[in-house]
C-alpha cells in the first residue's frame, strides 16, 4: 500500500475541474495505477480526499494498492510545494506499526447516509445524506467499533469528534446524474484493534468512495 500526497493547482483548468467533479478525480486516479483495469480487494483498494481547508492550496490525498504515476497529472494540474508537486510514501509500514491503544488524530470524508424511499408511493430507495451534525456523528459512531477504532472523551465527557464541514457534489455520469454529500470529520481515536483498523484504513468507511468519501487518514496526536 501507497500513500500520495498531491497538491492541486486550482488556477489551472483541468485543477478547477477536479475540484468541481470528483468523477475526474476518480478517473484521473484510477487511470494512474500500473494495473489496468483496477479492482477492489482484500487487500485494499484505490481511496482519496480532497482537503480544501484552503481554497487556493487544496490537497488530494491518495491511498493505492500499487504506486501511482501521477506525473503526467503533476503537470496538468499540480502546484509546487517545497520543490515537490507530489510525494508518494510506502504506507505498510505504519499500518503494521498499529497496536491497541495507540491514540491518534484523525481526519475523514465520509458519505454519511441512509436508505429511503423517493415518496410514500415509491417502491424504490435511494440514498440521502444525512442533514444535521448529530445525525453524522451518531453514522459515525455506530461504525467505529467494526472499523477498529473508538473514540476517547474530551473533557466535557463527549467523544473527541466533530463534524467540521459538508458538502455536496452534483455531476454527470453516463446518460444520468449523481449527487453525492461529504461530511468531514476531525478529532482524535483510539486503537481497538489493529487488524480491523488496517482494514478501514485501506479499503474506506461507508458509500461513494470512488467519489472521495470513505478516506481515513491518522497522525500524530495533537
Amino acid at each position: 500500500m501507497f500513500l500520495t500526497r498531491f497538491n492541486i493547482n486550482p488556477r489551472t483548468q483541468l485543477g478547477a475541474r477536479y475540484l468541481q467533479n470528483p468523477q475526474k478525480v476518480h478517473a484521473a486516479i484510477y487511470g494512474a495505477m500500473p494495473t489496468q483495469p483496477v479492482v477492489a480487494t482484500e487487500g485494499g483498494r484505490p481511496l482519496w480526499r480532497m482537503d480544501c481547508g484552503d481554497p487556493k492550496a487544496p490537497v488530494l490525498w491518495v491511498v493505492s494498492p500499487e504506486r501511482p504515476a501521477f506525473d503526467q497529472l503533476a503537470d496538468e494540474a499540480g502546484r509546487a510545494v517545497e520543490g515537490r508537486v507530489y510525494q508518494t510514501r510506502p504506507y505498510v509500514s505504519f499500518l503494521d506499526r498499529l497496536a491497541e491503544g495507540q491514540v491518534y488524530a484523525f481526519r475523514l470524508a465520509a458519505n454519511a447516509s441512509h436508505s429511503g424511499r423517493r415518496s410514500v408511493e415509491s417502491a424504490q430507495t435511494q440514498r440521502f445524506g444525512h442533514v444535521t451534525a448529530a445525525q453524522q456523528l451518531q453514522w459515525l459512531l455506530l461504525r467505529s467499533d467494526r472499523s477498529g477504532f473508538s473514540f476517547p472523551l474530551t473533557a466535557g465527557n463527549e467523544p473527541d469528534v466533530a463534524v467540521v464541514g459538508q458538502r455536496k457534489s452534483s455531476f454527470r455520469r453516463d446518460q444520468g446524474r449523481v449527487t453525492v454529500t461529504v461530511s468531514e470529520f476531525m478529532g482524535h481515536l483510539q486503537v481497538i484493534d489493529p487488524n480491523a483498523l488496517r482494514h478501514t484504513l485501506t479499503s474506506g468507511i461507508g458509500h461513494a468512495r470512488a467519489y472521495g468519501c470513505g478516506l481515513l487518514t491518522l497522525a500524530l496526536p495533537r
